[in-house]
């Protein structure tokens, strides 16, 4: 007998009497839904059954019933404690099994080899503490711990064993091929040319191992920026779920709170950030350091900030300017979009705002309601692949590609307001784990909370604001009034001005080297007609006008 989670006694008999009809004439076990099986029969290993009802095991449990059926394999990805193996590898292997019509193997498959034979042995140990189980299979090798070799119904079924370089295509097996934590080494960090090789080897090799009918079930917590976890949910082959353990929407819906809380999630964070964006949020971690640490956005927060709503009219305060930045998501990852406000030297955000799932069209509604809601100086939009080009932007959103250059530009300009103290932040956690996803690459993992979005956005709306600091934009005039200038720091304004506009002219400079580190060369030394300084893409040598050293195109003078 055995007690069941609501204290009903329950007889073998009965429990299997649950799970299936009883035996057909073909010998055939009915064993019903892999929800069923783990909530009605797996629990029944554990001292806490009840913990099998929370409600990612059902999201899992339709995910493989759904990619079994449309012939898909299956990858996910989720935190450590909550599950993993137990159902996915452990209690699937089982199910698949009991399921089959014929004498059926299944690999399973870690790093290494004393992984994999951890998890047959545990597998053991669940079926053998399973009253239905036991009912059900019969084993062939009582002695072996760490072989699973069973006969049901007078049907040999075996759960095979290795680490992932211990079989290649020459194997098969037909019930399934699962993958366990393959990129990670218990024992040892693995090094970014181990992640490489176990990728290439799992998409040469190791797919090709089940039969065609078998699925290939991939488990994991992510290890690296676009590793192998990352590339198989981009593959059509595969059915993808991503569960982080706190969910990092404002609902803040926690995966297992009968076992992990809000309350004990948001502790481990603080206690040790790096480990748990990792582990429990499903962050990848980095060969290289984060652009900016916790640390340093901790400073920049202001919990007495006040967010402005992104829908009304804003009321501007006197000598008062305001920035925005938009960086523009893909369809796995949202847009996001920043204000800042600023009255002297310091800037102070206003307004974030996620754009989960818009549309296009709905952005640029938003983006221009924006604009005149908040009488915007100007503001950036990434431009880099074109999504709301010549859609009807209001004429304040200026489009930027993301280029090498111009990254590293916006990052060094962000860097001089964080670490200059002239940066004040509305404290959200989102927004601060999206700013240190950003490496020192100025790259980004792709995760539930986006793809460094809010870094990138911000660092917009902060270039916007100083240029408007370091060029003073106003009316420029036409070409040939810049032309018929003479002097170096004369502008055409500069003539009814006096020396004002040149000591403006040596300050921009001034500032232009400090900041991005510009290097000019002496005018003897310059061979070709070129402008060395000039940040527009489609300037052209002609436009350069060495004897005035001016751009004609975008007004540079260098």
């Amino acid at each position: 007998m055995t007690t069941s989670k609501n204290g009903e006694v329950v007889t073998v008999a009965d429990a299997l009497a649950k799970l299936s009809e009883g035996l057909t004439v073909n010998q055939r076990a009915k064993i019903g839904s892999f929800h069923e099986f783990i909530t009605k029969v797996w629990a029944l290993s554990f001292d806490r059954p009840e913990l099998f009802d929370s409600w990612h095991v059902g999201v899992i449990a339709d995910d493989i019933e759904q990619a079994l059926e449309d012939n898909k394999n299956y990858v996910a990805i989720l935190p450590r404690f909550h599950f993993k193996s137990t159902l996915l590898g452990h209690g699937f292997s089982v199910w698949r099994l009991l399921k089959a019509v014929r004498d059926t193997s299944i690999l399973y498959l870690s790093y290494s080899d004393t992984m994999a034979r951890y998890h047959i042995s545990e597998i053991n140990k669940t079926v053998q503490r399973n009253p239905v189980l036991m009912e059900m299979l019969t084993a062939r090798n009582t002695r072996a711990e760490f072989q699973f070799r069973y006969t049901m119904n007078n049907k040999p079924v075996e759960i095979l064993h290795g680490g992932l370089f211990s079989f290649k295509r020459g194997m098969h097996v037909n019930g399934a091929l699962i993958a366990d934590d393959i990129l990670r080494d218990p024992e040892n960090p693995l090094q970014l040319g181990e992640i490489n090789k176990i990728e290439d080897h799992f998409m040469t090799e190791t797919m090709f191992i089940p039969n065609r009918e078998a699925p290939t079930i991939v488990l994991g917590t992510p290890m690296l920026p676009d590793d192998l976890l990352s590339k198989l949910q981009r593959d059509d082959r595969f059915m993808s779920r991503v569960l982080p353990a706190l969910d990092p929407t404002p609902t803040r819906r926690v995966l297992m709170p009968d076992l992990f809380d809000e309350k004990w999630l948001l502790a481990q964070q603080e206690a040790r950030p790096k480990s748990f964006a990792s582990e429990f949020l499903l962050q990848p971690s980095f060969q290289t350091e984060s652009y900016f640490n916790r640390e340093d956005i901790s400073k920049c927060e202001d919990p007495n900030l006040r967010e402005i709503s992104p829908h009304k009219k804003y009321e501007k305060q006197p000598n008062e300017q305001l920035f925005a930045g938009f960086d523009v998501g893909k369809k796995r990852h949202p847009s996001h979009l920043v204000i800042f406000s600023r009255t002297g030297d310091e800037l102070k955000q206003i307004n974030q705002t996620w754009l989960d799932g818009w549309t296009y069209s709905d952005q640029i509604q938003f983006l221009n309601e924006v604009a005149q809601n908040f009488q915007l100086e100007k503001g950036y939009i990434d431009n880099t692949r074109g999504e709301l080009e010549d859609r009807g932007l209001h004429q304040v959103w200026h489009p930027m590609a993301f280029t090498l250059k111009s990254k590293n530009t916006m990052a060094h300009i962000l860097e001089q307001y964080v670490h200059g103290g002239k940066l004040k932040l509305l404290k959200d956690e989102r927004q601060t784990q999206q700013i240190i996803s950003v490496n020192n690459d100025l790259k980004a993992p792709v995760t539930p909370m986006g793809h460094g979005d809010a870094f990138f956005s911000i660092a917009m709306a902060v270039q916007a604001a100083w240029e408007t600091t370091v060029f003073k934009y106003e009316t420029l005039g036409s070409t040939s009034d810049w032309i018929e200038a003479v002097a170096p720091g004369e502008t055409p304004q500069g003539r009814a001005r006096g020396n004002d506009q040149e000591e403006l002219g040596q300050s921009v400079a001034e500032r232009i080297d400090s900041l991005l580190n510009y290097k000019h060369e002496p005018e003897e030394e310059i061979k070709e007609p070129l402008n060395p300084g000039c940040s527009e893409g489609v300037c052209q040598p002609s436009f350069w006008v060495m004897e005035r050293k001016l751009c004609i195109y975008c007004g540079y003078r260098g």
